[in-house]
């Protein structure tokens, strides 16, 4: 990643651009910042806020970007890193209770938003083309705006909680169709998909059928080429990336993993963005995924600030000015085709009235994928230019909407949860877990069973503290470095997972909210506070206990958020003090005999 925006900087420089660049990227996470910043005072989700900045500066409104092309080079890099990060992000462990039904939920759900979808857009003055992609992307959710909700109101574990990640992981799996999809939509448009090429089709052209059944062949066996690397080479490559902890190295592969497969499937003509999607699945099916998600979680950050900033540029707001009852119009429709969609599907997939309306209230806005989706398609030409500011207005209108949509579906709930699930369904995890009153979230759903002890740091002292856990019957987690540990460890049965404990994401999937203590055994005293700071940041309450090796280093780690703290030396110094006291004694009284 780092390699092609160096790349993209000496392109710059050479055409005498690289100072444009610089002081437009500057202006645009800026602005982004102080938007943002005012966003969140007031709990509103950061993505609108970063549309809304690219309208403000954009050419139609302040025009402090002086060339948004230069902008524009980053965001097409934003886009990958964006499409891998979600792939690296799906997870089915996640919905493995109840996956049946919710898996079918989120497919009936998307594919019914699909034709329905068809008819508003043509209704709206679109083409046939362009319709279908305006109906596929806007079945697309934002898993961000969702949890977003959740999470301040500790409702993820709940039951529209693990159906809003379920349903999500649908749409991300089902994204992969629709990013395969694009070329020959934009084929039957008259148009070549952006991003596009010839590649290996080049010569064997046939006519307009003959081009997308071989392309489309060439694509699958691409695809299938991918997994089947990814499958068998891939762990081996990343085990030997990390060897050593050397957790950088790991991320170069993995970056270096999500531009080769971007550049395969933009050979064979489907476009960068669905490689960068498979390489992030692909990787996401290794032990790895979560050190990775976690090291690059702040550089998507940045990306995606850059991203929806230069999409908001491409918003003419005169143009939505005028056509503000289209946009209106439009978040009307889609609140009203695809939420009824949503609530009708979880019913009928056996949850209840309640927890229906509040699942279809976090997830009938539009996300982040249609976003991507508005703009390849107005980059190939499927969508007119003058249409993409409208539904990109009707985006950001629905994610700003989705918190105040969610509350009212609360209100609603004591008066739903009197109407029962769906009568032919007899027996699921959805009806046992949602037969009470929604307003409590379905109290039926239970909390997640505690993970005991996480134990950072399998050796010698971790080994200990496992096997004294293990003897004491305390259920524990262990978080490791070593991939020949994690590897071993888990071929015995044991819980553990790969990475950094002053990761996030890895603290998450090792269950740092749900544990009664976690134990940091490591021998690196940067490393341990780095890792209170963020263990703290999460859960306020656990216990955590750690070791250093001095005891200046104690109070640190202590001020940090540990609750106890060993020193290296002082235990030393008090085990050596009684083992010469009891050899001292034992040669006075051998001395007396």
């Amino acid at each position: 990643m780092a390699l092609c925006l160096t790349t993209l900087l000496a392109q710059q420089s050479s055409s005498g651009g690289a100072a444009s660049l610089m002081v437009d990227l500057l202006l645009t996470l800026a602005a982004a910042a102080c938007i943002t910043i005012i966003f969140k005072r007031f709990g509103l989700a950061t993505i609108p806020g970063y549309l809304i900045t690219g309208a403000i500066i954009g050419p139609s409104a302040l025009a402090l970007i002086s060339s948004p092309e230069n902008v524009q080079a980053i965001s097409g890099l934003a886009i990958l890193l964006l499409m891998f990060t979600i792939g690296l992000q799906l997870d089915l462990a996640g919905i493995r209770s109840g996956m049946v039904s919710i898996l079918s939920i989120g497919l009936g759900s998307t594919l019914a938003t699909w034709a329905i979808g068809i008819p508003v857009g043509m209704a709206f003055g679109l083409s046939a083309p362009a319709a279908l992609v305006l109906a596929m992307a806007m079945s697309m959710s934002s898993t961000a705006v969702a949890m977003g909700v959740l999470q301040p109101r500790r409702e993820v574990n709940r039951i529209q909680g693990r159906l809003c990640i379920g349903v999500s992981v649908t749409q991300d799996l089902l994204s992969i169709a629709i990013l395969a999809l694009m070329p020959p939509i934009a084929m039957w448009a008259g148009q070549q998909a952006a991003g596009s090429t010839p590649g290996l089709v080049s010569g064997l052209s046939g006519g307009p059928l003959v081009d997308l059944l071989v392309s489309g062949v060439v694509a699958m066996l691409a695809v299938g080429l991918m997994v089947a690397i990814g499958k068998h080479a891939l762990p081996k490559l990343l085990r030997e990336a990390a060897r050593g902890g050397a957790s950088e190295t790991l991320l170069v592969v993995a970056s270096a993993v999500a531009l080769a497969a971007a550049a395969l499937t933009t050979y064979v003509g489907i476009g960068p963005a669905l490689g960068a999607f498979l390489a992030g699945f692909m990787l996401a099916t290794t032990a790895f995924r979560h050190q990775l998600a976690g090291q690059l979680a702040p550089l998507r950050e940045l990306f995606m600030a850059v991203f929806f900033t230069v999409v908001g540029l491409n918003m003419n707001v005169p143009s939505v000015l005028d056509a503000w009852w289209v946009v209106l119009l439009g978040v009307g429709a889609l609140f009203a085709v695809k939420g009824t969609i949503l609530v009708i599907s979880t019913w009928a997939g056996g949850a209840n009235a309640a927890t229906s309306l509040q699942t279809g209230a976090l997830l009938t806005q539009a996300g982040e994928f249609s976003l991507v989706v508005f703009a390849g398609a107005a980059m190939s030409g499927i969508i007119p230019e003058a249409q993409q500011p409208v539904m990109i207005a009707v985006v950001v209108l629905s994610l700003i909407l989705t918190p105040w949509a969610y509350d009212l579906s609360k209100l609603a709930a004591p008066v739903l949860s009197r109407f029962p699930a769906a009568p032919w369904i007899k027996s699921s995890a959805l009806v046992e877990r949602a037969g009470a009153p929604a307003d409590a979230d379905s109290a039926g759903a239970t909390e997640p069973a505690s993970a005991g002890v996480i134990v950072a740091g399998f050796g010698l002292v971790g080994r200990a503290v496992v096997d004294r856990l293990q003897i004491a019957q305390i259920p524990y987690t262990i978080v490791e470095l070593n991939p020949g540990t994690v590897r071993k460890q888990g071929s015995l049965g044991r819980a553990i997972v790969y990475g950094d404990i002053s990761n996030p994401e890895v603290l998450e999937s090792a269950g740092v909210r749900t544990a009664d203590a976690i134990i940091i055994t490591i021998p690196d005293d940067d490393a341990i506070l780095l890792a209170c700071q963020a263990i703290r940041a999460i859960s306020p309450t656990i216990f955590i206990a750690a070791r250093t090796s001095f005891l200046s280093n104690a109070f640190l780690a202590t001020n940090a958020g540990a609750d106890h703290v060993t020193v290296a030396e002082v235990a030393t110094a008090e085990a050596m003090a009684k083992q010469v006291m009891q050899q001292l004694e034992r040669r006075a009284a051998a001395g007396k005999a």
